[in-house]
Formats: structure tokens, sequence, C-alpha cells
């Protein structure tokens, strides 16, 4: 039972509409449609039932007293006083029909309360045969009934069979309804707007973009909101900034003794142990360059627009410039705000890495609805499926010899991915249509 009615919570989650300002406008609007709906509902059953059916009854009184006359007072001069009267005093025109019969009755149309009502009212107090047509034409309803000489038709004007007050009424709720949907909106709207700045500050910094100051502003839980979000972004910046000091700091510190290191080992004598040591040194510096470049990150550059195209051909020069085999390709308008050195870090760490390990690189760029990708291909033995999320873990290598002829210590791909996050994108890895791996960047526009 369990599964099931979570079954139909997903349904109905998937059909519900996706927008907060559709759910809080639905939230106060369907309740109040339905409560007009009830009111109408039992105003249609009740009230005017019980109005149009004493209305019924007053007419087919009429039509009774009517066909009495003619039966008790027989004649044409007592006939054209009857019609004379029915006309002036009670609105209905009245026609003497000598030797007729009644027309074949017919059932009463299930949906019309006025004809529902008529036809109670005739059976119960008429007590004659009778004809009704709610049908004629100027507004009229036309009653027919059977007397021993002939047949008379009364014509009952419609104004005497219900009131306009329920057009009234049915105007009057349809207009609250409208003015209501019209305040719900504006108040929905004007309720939002916080949550829709909160969500596009958000959004910038997560895209690495730098946020100003705000007032939270709107009802209590959206301030509580946008306070929790300011306390956030200093932490995030307080933890940036004390990672970046304390890795500049270890770096100054390291640096001194391996200043040392190199002294002592200028003033050794040549030999198998002090080139041994001056390949542990060199390791070293290469060590904490690599933890300095971790740490730094982005640094303290600030977004610029910048021509995604440009970038990777700037890119791949500086790897030609190298020896490597790379090949660029873009198309469309690739302009997108970035920082421009630290996403070239990227960029030139994927394609070293790719270049390590193959002979050819290619370079994609196109944009999409609301980012630009950007992919990495490369002929090499690509990495196994199973592998690709660890290899951005800081200083894993799948080379666990740690040679520094088959990679460095195991941060290309971890800046890589920190400084497409920091810019609000994602980094993959696929399998390369040229054989080896892709690393496939999305960056938001």
């Amino acid at each position: 039972m369990a599964w099931r009615r979570l079954r139909l919570g997903r349904k109905l989650g998937k059909m519900a509409p996706r927008t907060l300002f559709v759910r809080a406008t639905l939230a106060i609007v369907v309740p109040t449609i339905l409560l007009q709906v009830i009111a109408t509902y039992v105003f249609y059953e009740q009230l005017w039932d019980n109005v149009t059916g004493r209305l019924a009854r007053s007419v087919v009184g009429d039509v009774r007293m009517i066909a009495a006359l003619h039966t008790e007072f027989p004649g044409d001069v007592n006939s054209e006083w009857i019609i004379q009267r029915a006309r002036s005093d009670m609105r209905m025109t009245v026609t003497f029909k000598p030797g007729a019969t009644l027309p074949e009755r017919r059932a009463p149309a299930f949906y019309s309360i006025l004809e529902r009502e008529l036809t109670n009212a005739l059976e119960s107090d008429l007590k004659l045969p009778y004809f009704l047509d709610t049908a004629p034409t100027e507004r009229r309803v036309l009653i027919a009934v059977q007397v021993p000489d002939g047949v008379i038709e009364v014509l009952a004007p419609l104004s005497r069979l219900y009131t306009t007050s329920s057009w009234a009424f049915l105007a009057a709720m349809a207009g609250s309804a409208m003015v209501l949907f019209g305040l719900a909106t504006a108040f929905v709207r004007h309720e939002l707007q916080p949550i829709r700045k909160l969500a596009k500050i958000a959004d910038a910094l997560g895209k690495g973009r730098d946020v100003a100051d705000f007032e939270p502003e709107g009802s209590l839980e959206a301030r509580q909101a946008g306070r929790a979000f300011l306390t956030m972004r200093e932490r995030l910046r307080r933890q940036i900034q004390q990672r970046t000091e304390m890795l500049a700091g270890v770096s100054h510190d390291l640096r001194t003794p391996l200043t040392r290191m190199k002294l002592g080992l200028a003033m050794l004598d040549d030999g198998p142990e002090r080139r041994e040591l001056e390949a542990d040194v060199v390791d070293m510096e290469r060590m904490i360059e690599g933890y300095l470049a971790f740490a730094r990150g982005e640094g303290d550059e600030e977004p610029t627009p910048v021509d995604v195209g440009e970038l990777l051909e700037d890119v791949a020069s500086g790897a030609r410039r190298d020896g490597g085999i790379v090949v660029v390709g873009f198309t469309g308008d690739l302009a997108i705000n970035l920082r421009p050195t630290a996403m070239k870090r990227c960029l030139s760490n994927l394609v070293v890495n790719a270049l390590r390990h193959g002979h050819r690189v290619e370079m994609r760029a196109r944009r999409r609805k609301t980012a630009i990708e950007i992919t990495v291909d490369d002929d090499g033995p690509g990495i196994p499926a199973d592998r690709r999320e660890e290899v951005f873990r800081p200083f894993f290598r799948l080379d666990a010899s740690r040679n520094p002829m088959t990679g460095g210590v195991g941060l290309g791909l971890t800046i890589a991915r920190d400084v497409v996050r920091s810019h609000g994108g994602e980094l993959h890895l696929e399998d390369s249509p040229m054989g080896g791996l892709r690393a496939r960047l999305r960056l938001p526009v």
C-alpha cells in the first residue's frame, strides 16, 4: 500500500503546476471558486427552485380560474369579458378554441427548472388535461387546457415565472471571481518578487560572479532566506580566503628550507648523491607549485566578457609551441562572462593531460540553449568508466608509481573541475569518438 501511495503522489506531483506563482495563485483561487460553485448550486437548487415553484403555482392558479370562469359562465360575451380581464389584470393572452383537442404531450426537459416547476404545479393544482410549451416566441409560455367545449390557450409572460435577480446573482458571482483572481495574482506576484531576486543572486554566486550586498525584503520567511544566503556567502568568502592564506604561508615556509637545500647542494661535489638530491628538490618544488595552483583556484580574478573561441585558440597555440598536435573548432556566438586566466588554466590542464597520454587533441565549442559546451578529445588509451570520478580527487593518479614522466602530482583534473564549478558549470569524462577520453565542459550562459 505504501508504494502505491508513493506512486500516486509522484503522478500527482507531475500533474501539478511547476512554478510557485501558479501554485500559490491556485491555492487562493480554487477554494474560492469551489465555494462560489457550491453557493450557486445551493441557490439554484433551493432558492431559485422555491421562487420559481411559487411563481409557477401563481400562474397555474390564474389558468385554473380562467378555465373555471369559462365553464361556469359560457357564452361569447362572458368569454370576451374573461379575455379582457386576463389581459389587464393577469397579463395573460387568452384564446378560446371551440371543439379543439390538445396536442400530444411530451416529457419535461430535466435541465429546465421552469418547465419542471410548471409541470409539477399543473399536475397538482390544475386537475384538467393540459399541454405545456415553454419555448414559444416573444418570451412567453403556452399553457393549453382541455375544457368540455374545446381548448383554452393561455400565453403567460416569462416575467411572471422567474425573477431577474438570479441573473444579477450570477453576474455578481462572476464579477467577484474575476476581481478576486486579479487581486490574488497581484498579491502572489508581489510576494514572489523577493524569492525571484534571491534566486537570481544565488545563480550569479553559483556562476562565480560577485554578489553585492542587498537588503532582505518580503515576508518573514523570504527575509530569513535572504539573511541565511548572506551569511552563507560570507562564510564561503572566509573559507576561500583562509584556504588561500594558509597555503600561501605553507609555500613560504617550505620555500625557505628548499632554498637552503639548494645552497647546500651547490657546495657539494658532483656525484650520484648530489644528482638524486637535486631531483628530489625539483620534485618538491613542482609539488608545492601544484598545491598552490589548487589552493588559488580562480583567485581574486573578476569575470569579464570572453570569446571562448579565442580562448581555445590561445590554449591550442601554447600546446603547439610545445610540440603538441591540437585542432580547434567552434561555431556560433561564444561570448560569455568568465575568469579568463582561471579558465585558460583549466583548459590547459585538460589539453596537457590529453597530450601526455595521446598524440592528437581536438577542442570543440558550441552554444546550447542555456550553456556553452566545450569538448576536449584525445586518441589515447582513455580511462575506465568506473574510475573516471576517482581521477578528480586531489593528488590521485592512475599511475601508482608517481613517475613524473607520466604525470604530475594529481591535481590537474581537480583544478580543472574546481574552476568549471566556480563558474556554475560541470565537467564530465566520457568515451571519445577518437578512441580515447573526452572531457565535456558545460558553462551556463
